[in-house]
């Protein structure tokens, strides 16, 4: 099987601390690049609710990339860079989605990524 190198770009903003259950976290496993992500509950939960949604979409060893305690907007991006490389882009805890997008697009680009596009949004209030 062709082994794939991963390059994990992480994007993190701390926008405002609130306490409850405004956290958002996500995982990735380098292996298969699946992942998983969880928002709106306990940090421990989300934390919880990520790295087993990643062990189901078919991750065998997901790590923690990202995570965060502030609400705000989270976007994933996934592509490949020229030598095929897996790229992925997990940008959280921004003021709009449209900012969370470019953030981790721009971060994949940065990285030679030239077909990155966006897996997912959400809004953690």
């Amino acid at each position: 099987m062709k082994k794939y190198f991963f390059a994990i770009i992480i994007i993190i903003v701390f926008l405002y601390y609130i306490s409850g259950y405004s956290q958002s976290a996500v995982y990735f496993c380098e292996t298969t690049g699946k992942y998983g992500y969880a928002y709106g509950a306990t940090l421990d939960e989300v934390k919880q609710s990520a790295y087993k949604a990643c062990l189901k979409n078919g991750g065998k060893n997901p790590k923690l990339i990202v995570y965060t305690e502030d609400k705000g907007y989270g976007a994933i991006v996934l592509g490949t860079d020229p030598d095929g490389y897996r790229i992925i882009g997990a940008a959280v805890g921004y003021s709009s989605a449209s900012s969370a997008s470019d953030a981790a697009l721009e971060v994949c680009k940065n990285y030679g990524c030239d077909n990155c596009k966006i897996e997912v949004k959400w809004y953690d209030k």
